[in-house]
């Protein structure tokens, strides 16, 4: 019944996380969604090796000795995680259930001018790994990390203060892209022109809005030159 509940919490959260805008608000959704949702793994792990204990003692009262068998940790790349900043530093939250009951040796973090590197071993037989490259440096000495009951939080501390646009280079890369798919034409220079006049507005806009606005535009002209490539608006 417990699991049930928990997945029905599961279920409420992707739908929020559907209709979150800010990134943000999208990773801490994320990562509760996979707290949760290791929960629930877990849960029903334990259930089904009671069952089977139950099932063992069964056919076999008789026996007096149990056998462990040996299992074997398999990588498991951490995909969610959240982040926040101040202006010299940056923090970095990762849940990971149980993390807080495991030798301190099993886990490991390196911090690099440029990036860092989780390790988490043998926690629920998977070794849990996460690399990122940074959107810019950080203090490797001056960076530290805290170990919870159920998460990891990570402190980088910047070179230079002030606020990331983004975390990673990757993320920076991506966003580029994106903008270089638009670039508005040059308003024609005839003010009798009614299309000259009108792409003159959407650079204007286009310059002067943030990013959002930037984004708005640029898929707004992607789809008109889609369909205008389509043949969908014909010659008049």
């Amino acid at each position: 019944m417990e699991a049930e509940d928990t997945m029905k919490n599961v279920n409420e959260l992707q739908r929020l996380a559907q209709i979150a805008e800010r990134p943000h608000v999208k990773q801490l959704l994320e990562t509760e969604i996979q707290r949760l949702l290791s929960t629930v793994t877990a849960s029903r792990s334990n259930d089904a090796s009671t069952q089977s204990s139950a099932a063992a003692t069964a056919t076999a009262p008789t026996t007096t000795t149990t056998k462990t068998r040996d299992t074997k940790a398999f990588a498991s790349p951490i995909k969610t995680y959240a982040w926040d900043q101040t202006s010299s530093a940056v923090k970095i939250y990762v849940t990971l259930d149980g993390v807080g009951a495991l030798p301190k040796d099993q886990i490991r973090v390196d911090f690099k001018d440029s990036s860092f590197s989780l390790a988490v071993e043998n926690l629920n037989n998977k070794n849990h790994t996460l690399s990122v490259n940074l959107f810019e440096d950080i203090d490797p000495e001056k960076s530290s990390f805290k170990i919870r009951k159920t998460s990891v939080q990570l402190s980088l501390s910047k070179r230079s203060s002030g606020s990331w646009s983004h975390l990673t280079a990757k993320e920076r890369s991506a966003e580029d892209k994106k903008k270089s798919k638009f670039s508005p034409p040059a308003a024609d220079s005839n003010p009798e022109d009614p299309s000259g006049n009108l792409m003159g507005m959407l650079k204007k806009m286009y310059d002067e809005g943030d990013d959002e606005m930037k984004r708005t535009l640029s898929k707004a002209w992607t789809e008109s030159q889609d369909k205008q490539a389509k043949g969908e608006f014909g010659s008049a």
